[in-house]
């Protein structure tokens, strides 16, 4: 489920970065702070430099903590005033339904998160408030931690869009769930769950494409200037079975013009899965002048259409935790290969 993965890959480690590294990153938060000379001038002694360092690891890791702790609170609160802790489907309904089958975690394991990340944040803080008994004497220490909030603020910026996108998350899967139940307390009759469960899948399928075509477009960004394609670093079925048809067909074409192939013929299929949806959605209207209870009918199309608003929604902010870790990753792995290359061709 997205909301278990472990957000700490987006989380910076500055005790990985080389010296040279650490010292552009602190650079590029003075413009407003402190004169970039005087900073050279205060890193370039060893002693200083590592105690700064040091603090930034710490206070990296006491805002991680915060961050932490004020999520968990959040789904301990959500949990006490609107009763979303949990749920849970059989996968046979979760299939039939296109749905998720589980969300949320239980009230002991919220409250459980919740003490635990409480205890390391005032660790955190402890072991914080030990280094900065070792401040240097001939710092001013105000701008030198303004600095490093505003990089740790910079760098911290996707993991606190990430925990706000699992909050999100969270409320939609179980609006999921509600929708769900909602829809089936209505008793609707056969023909109209089978409606309902055709267009459900649908757009499942549908949203399934149309991530992969967001993903494929952003993986070309990234790869603008390669000669070929290998999508070994992203998983897109479709777009790569579509891709490898297409190439066959014109072994002279270049990747370029076979990419822009892929994404023309993706996107038809979107438009595929749209003409099923709009098929079967008219296929309900058209019971209306022989339904019994026309009122409930207009009930079963509102929760139809509600979920199918839900599930676009949900897809949406999947996508971007999706496109978040697959790119982030990339962008790290890249820039390590960079690095490295430089520091063995270093005489």
């Amino acid at each position: 489920m997205e909301t278990s993965s472990d957000p700490t890959y987006l989380l910076p480690d500055y005790s990985k970065l080389s010296d040279s590294q650490f010292t552009q990153t602190l650079l590029t938060s003075t413009s407003t702070i402190i004169n970039q000379d005087n900073l050279i001038e205060v890193l370039n002694q060893k002693d200083i430099f590592i105690f700064i360092r040091q603090l930034t690891q710490l206070l990296n890791r006491l805002y991680y903590s915060k961050l932490q702790h004020e999520q968990w609170s959040y789904y301990y609160n959500l949990g006490m005033t609107e009763g979303i802790w949990n749920g849970r489907v059989s996968k046979k309904m979760a299939d039939a339904n296109s749905m998720c089958y589980t969300y949320g975690r239980s009230k002991h394991l919220i409250k459980q998160r919740l003490d635990k990340h409480k205890l390391q944040y005032e660790k955190a803080q402890q072991t914080l408030d030990e280094h900065m008994k070792n401040t240097p004497s001939n710092i001013g220490m105000d701008n030198i931690i303004n600095m490093i909030h505003n990089s740790i603020e910079k760098d911290q910026y996707q993991l606190r869009l990430e925990l706000e996108r699992r909050k999100t998350m969270l409320r939609l899967d179980a609006e999921e769930h509600r929708l769900i139940e909602t829809f089936y307390e209505l008793k609707p009759r056969q023909t109209e769950i089978k409606s309902a469960k055709i267009i459900w899948k649908a757009i499942h399928e549908q949203q399934n494409i149309i991530d992969e075509i967001a993903i494929f477009k952003k993986w070309l960004e990234v790869h603008a200037q390669a000669s070929s394609y290998t999508f070994q670093d992203v998983q897109l079925p479709k777009i790569n079975h579509m891709f490898i048809s297409l190439s066959f067909q014109g072994p002279t074409s270049s990747a370029e013009h076979v990419a822009e192939q892929t994404i023309a013929k993706a996107e038809q299929t979107v438009q595929y899965y749209n003409k099923i949806i709009n098929n079967e959605k008219n296929n309900l209207q058209c019971t209306r002048s022989h339904h019994k209870n026309v009122y409930l009918l207009d009930q079963i199309i509102n929760i139809i259409s509600q979920r199918e608003h839900n599930m676009k929604q949900r897809r949406d902010y999947e996508l971007l935790g999706k496109v978040a870790n697959i790119f982030n990753q990339t962008t790290l792995t890249h820039a390590g290969i960079q690095v490295n290359m430089q520091s063995n061709s270093t005489p």
